[in-house]
């Protein structure tokens, strides 16, 4: 496959939705991926994969109309089927929906992929962490907060955003509801991944699909993967088998970079033997502890990648990074909404009425 195929592998157990397209609740319906927190980004000619319920007839759209798609179709574990969609030479630059239509069934996948000129060996990313939609820890609820630092990613020459886990406060629907209409408020491509607080009510599959995934953008590669209690990536699971397939598809880039909710010491051995020590990644993103960590970046206790927290956006922050030929270099946090409303200005200095005039001064 082409270095500029965006790569996506599903966990071993997604759930399955009997719907025909995303519910009132945000499920997902016949297309599992990509959606709108788990996209393809392509060049024209290039490659992304689309993994649905069952084969489908497959459109890319834009209003009303889309460049055609060349499909390849395999088959999937659990009954899932993958299309390899080649987009045309000659497709417009642009933000797509994903549509397919199975006998009855139809579905929409909005802001799912987008097709740019090129990619550039230097860009910017963006990192938002901790959203905690439905949160009342602040007198401004936590979904103003996220709407304005989505506001601030907008106004960056960021490529695309991470939003590393804790989207939600405590797993609702309505939570997660709330936070795709924000984020869908982005003008960028969105990824995300779940942190412990989106897994209370087990949802999170429903809503965004793969626990694990990867992508590509230019020359990188980017790991994404799901820390859903403190044993990180469970020995007696499938996603230390996801990481281990994506780690190796990403290995020949010009970096390797993780995306977390958080890094913790006392993950399971296999998976920290091959994400820091047969493979090591280049750099990871984390957030999870609401702070920076003085002396950013600091290595991981192998002492081969450095990792940088962001501290939380619910308290107001974003950070930056600068991807180059020479490094990854994380920016300063930069607070960008604030947590309070703004306090009300005084009330005008107002004689009361019918009072007398005061004498004019001696000159």
């Amino acid at each position: 496959m082409s270095r500029r195929s965006v790569l996506f592998i599903a966990a071993a157990s997604l759930i399955c939705i009997t719907a025909a397209a995303r519910q009132p609740d945000g499920t997902l319906g016949l297309i599992r991926t990509p959606n709108s927190g788990v996209p393809a980004i392509v060049a024209p000619g290039g490659q992304f994969d689309v993994v649905v319920k069952q084969r489908a007839e497959l459109r890319l759209v834009a209003g009303q109309d889309g460049p055609p798609l060349e499909i390849q179709w395999a088959g999937l574990p659990g009954g899932l089927a993958r299309a390899r969609c080649t987009v045309s030479a000659d497709a417009a630059p642009g933000t797509y929906s994903v549509v397919a239509a199975a006998g009855e069934l139809t579905d929409r996948n909005d802001r799912a992929v987008y097709v740019r000129d090129g990619f550039p060996d230097y860009y910017v990313v963006a990192h938002l962490t901790d959203t905690h939609v439905g949160s009342d820890r602040h007198t401004r609820p936590a979904a103003d907060i996220f709407r304005d630092a989505i506001k601030a990613v907008n106004e960056t020459e960021a490529a695309f955003v991470v939003i590393s886990g804790d989207l939600t406060d405590n797993g609702q629907f309505e939570q997660f509801r709330e936070f795709m209409a924000i984020m869908d408020e982005s003008k960028l491509p969105t990824f995300v991944c779940p942190g412990n607080h989106d897994r209370d009510g087990l949802l999170y599959e429903q809503v965004f699909g793969p626990l694990t995934y990867g992508f590509l953008f230019g020359k990188d590669g980017y790991l994404v993967f799901d820390t859903k209690d403190y044993v990180t990536a469970d020995d007696l699971d499938a996603q230390n088998a996801n990481l281990e397939i994506l780690r190796q598809q990403i290995k020949p880039c010009r970096w390797s970079i993780g995306v977390t909710h958080r890094y913790e010491p006392a993950q399971s051995l296999r998976s920290q033997l091959i994400l820091f020590v047969d493979n090591p990644l280049d750099h990871l993103m984390f957030g999870h502890q609401h702070r920076a960590r003085e002396n950013d970046p600091k290595l991981v206790p192998w002492k081969t990648t450095p990792m940088t927290m962001t501290p939380a956006t619910v308290d107001g922050f974003m950070r930056l990074y600068d991807i180059s030929d020479k490094e990854v270099r994380p920016r300063e946090p930069q607070r960008v909404a604030e947590v309070a409303p703004p306090e009300p200005a005084p009330a005008p200095d107002v004689e009361p009425s019918g009072a007398p005039e005061k004498p004019a001064e001696a000159k």
